[in-house]
């Protein structure tokens, strides 16, 4: 798994159906960590404006459906929650998920 990749994932609680989520965690970690940041994804789209990133379905990212990446619910997940990688995002979609990071966090200025 690669950050920007998109996985299939079981997030326990309200989110708990299969869905695709993108991997944020730095690569740099590796496979040493028993969890996983994600970044859960909705085909449900709604405001939040650039807290949400939408993507549109594409064959490079898997995606079926246009999807809003849920930056505000960042999620650490066993890797035994991660299933298959169905894609990954191009570096256009991948910069505007990490804005929207950067916000979530406190961190853009």
């Amino acid at each position: 798994m690669k950050r920007g990749d998109i996985v299939i994932v079981v997030v326990p609680g309200e989110l708990g159906k299969p869905r695709p989520a993108v991997v944020v965690q730095a690569d740099e970690l590796g496979d040493e960590t028993t969890t996983v940041l994600v970044c859960p994804l909705s085909s449900a789209i709604g405001g939040a404006g650039r807290l949400r990133p939408v993507f549109e379905p594409s064959a490079e990212s898997g995606l079926r459906v246009r999807s809003q990446a849920m930056a505000d619910k960042i999620a650490a997940l066993r890797r035994d929650r991660i299933r298959d990688r169905i894609g990954t995002l191009d570096d256009t979609a991948r910069d505007r998920l990490d804005q929207a990071l950067l916000v979530v966090l406190g961190l853009a200025r």
